[in-house]
């Protein structure tokens, strides 16, 4: 190994003070020709002392050692400031002299400021703390465990880990979700299911994280999470009721669940009633279903009581047992008023409360929840029944002085709610074809035959056959039309109105 001779020394552009000199090299004279050798021979990264021979230079190479090597007019290797890169073939593979950048990393000079910004420490022990949570986890997950078998089952040994429990417990979990019943309950084992596959997705046998499931239970569990966080949140608001609502849940309404029956009173609006107030008006429009909650009042067809409504009696229902979900207001086939006097005579001095609801209102709110529209549907049923009870009992019990005009009067008012009914469906033709079942289970119910079917359609205005094909043949007269193109833009505005206030609210 002999010693390359660089001299003039001062013409070295690598030259620098002495004392920045941290190693020494020696490069061998025959095998400087290319500056790709030089690069090989020498160090990368601090500074390094070159032997020039029989003397040392101190040189701080200025970028990467091996950019560039040639001779001097003497003959002598030097390096070269310039990057003069060349071909494989010795020529100069490019016309430009301008340096080039740099690709190794910058030597660290002692007292000059940080290159880079410089992680606070408490960002580094918290990094530092998951880390180690992470890899303490993956060790703990995926470490096989083997399964003690008795040899005389089999001599083969089982190994699992606990992610693979994770897996097999998620798809389980998810099974016995689909046999509950309860909604609280299967969205918690949903959750559950769901983050045990998060578990095993992230710490996966085979070593890599499927992100794809992964995110997938992410939002299944951001879902359920806020289901669940719904559910208890109306379950906490259902105790702030009234006692006395509790306890017409509790005696009356116990089909239906507690946050149903909470959501049916924070949406209605108590009212108060003088005994002998009038509450809904014979033949007037009415808009409002209403609920007794205390007092009794009285059901009266020109002029004589059909019948006594007491506490957790519906008023105004029109067909709503039957599944009739009609909205806008409903012509009202009696009079409704606040009982002032007893069986006995004697006067009564207790207020009627009442709940009302607004019918178009309740009638969107049981398009969005279903379990609630079942539950209502079987409470009104039940109210038939009582209301039906209690027609029978004031005839045992002689309250109805003349029991064929109470008969003849209970007909005609059973035939005129079945007109109104008819009338508030021809309004809204789209009613025809969505209530059609409904509407047959309403006259099963109340004993509507063909006769009074047509009678109540030709009190509207209406055939049989026109109501079979869902339009009037007939044209009518000015008068007539111009009344029926009234009503139908004011039920084309009421659609548009209801839509927007689904779809917005």
């Amino acid at each position: 190994m002999s010693a390359i001779a660089v001299a003039p020394l001062r013409q070295a552009s690598t030259l620098v003070r002495p004392g920045a000199v941290k190693a020494a090299i020696t490069i061998p004279s025959s095998s400087c020709t290319s500056g790709s050798l030089l690069g090989t021979m020498l160090p990368r990264g601090p500074p390094s002392q070159v032997s020039l021979g029989n003397r040392r230079a101190p040189m701080l190479l200025s970028r990467p050692l091996g950019a560039g090597v040639k001779r001097n007019a003497i003959g002598n290797t030097v390096l070269s400031s310039r990057n003069n890169s060349t071909a494989p073939g010795g020529r100069l593979a490019g016309r430009s002299n301008r340096r080039r950048k740099s690709t190794a990393a910058p030597f660290a000079v002692e007292g000059a400021p940080p290159l880079h910004r410089r992680q606070h420490p408490r960002e580094n022990t918290l990094r530092d703390l998951f880390i180690a949570f992470r890899e303490g986890l993956h060790e703990i997950l995926l470490r096989p465990r083997t399964i003690t078998v008795p040899r005389w089952i089999t001599p083969k040994r089982f190994t699992v880990t606990y992610s693979e429990c994770f897996g097999h417990a998620s798809f389980i979990l998810v099974a016995a979700s689909y046999a509950t019943d309860d909604f609280l309950t299967l969205r918690c084992v949903a959750v559950v299911g769901s983050a045990s596959m998060l578990l095993f997705t992230y710490f996966h046998p085979n070593g890599r994280v499927l992100w794809l499931p992964f995110k997938w239970n992410m939002l299944f569990i951001a879902i359920n999470s806020y289901r669940i966080g719904r559910v208890v949140f109306q379950s906490y608001w259902a105790e702030f009721m009234s006692d006395e609502l509790k306890r017409i849940h509790a005696e009356h309404f116990f089909g239906m669940d507690r946050i149903d029956f909470a959501k049916l009173v924070k949406m209605g609006i108590q009212e108060t009633y003088e005994p002998g107030d009038l509450i809904v008006a014979q033949n007037e429009p009415n808009r409002y279903i209403r609920l007794v909650l205390s007092g009794q009042v009285e059901v009266l067809r020109d002029g004589v009581v059909t019948y006594v409504l007491e506490e957790a009696n519906f008023i105004s229902e029109s067909g709503l047992h039957a599944g009739l979900n009609l909205y806008d207001n409903v012509e009202s086939c009696c009079s409704i008023v606040a009982r002032r006097k007893t069986k006995d005579g004697r006067l009564i001095e207790r207020k009627v409360k009442t709940i009302a609801w607004d019918r178009t209102e309740l009638m969107e709110l049981l398009d969005r929840e279903p379990q609630l529209r079942r539950s209502l549907n079987s409470a009104l049923s039940w109210d038939i029944v009582r209301k039906l009870k209690g027609q029978r009992m004031m005839l045992a019990a002689k309250e109805v002085d003349d029991p064929q005009r109470w008969t003849r009067v209970r007909k005609d008012q059973n035939e005129d709610r079945y007109a109104a009914i008819l009338s508030n469906i021809l309004r809204h033709p789209d009613y025809r074809a969505s209530y059609g079942n409904e509407l047959d289970k309403y006259r099963i119910i109340h004993r509507i035959d063909d006769e009074r079917h047509a009678q109540a359609l030709k009190r509207c205005g209406w055939t049989p056959e026109e109501f079979k094909l869902g339009r009037k043949l007939k044209p009518a007269e000015d008068d007539e039309d111009e009344d029926f193109e009234e009503e139908d833009t004011h039920d084309w505005k009421w659609r548009m109105q209801s839509l927007l206030a689904r779809v917005f609210d």
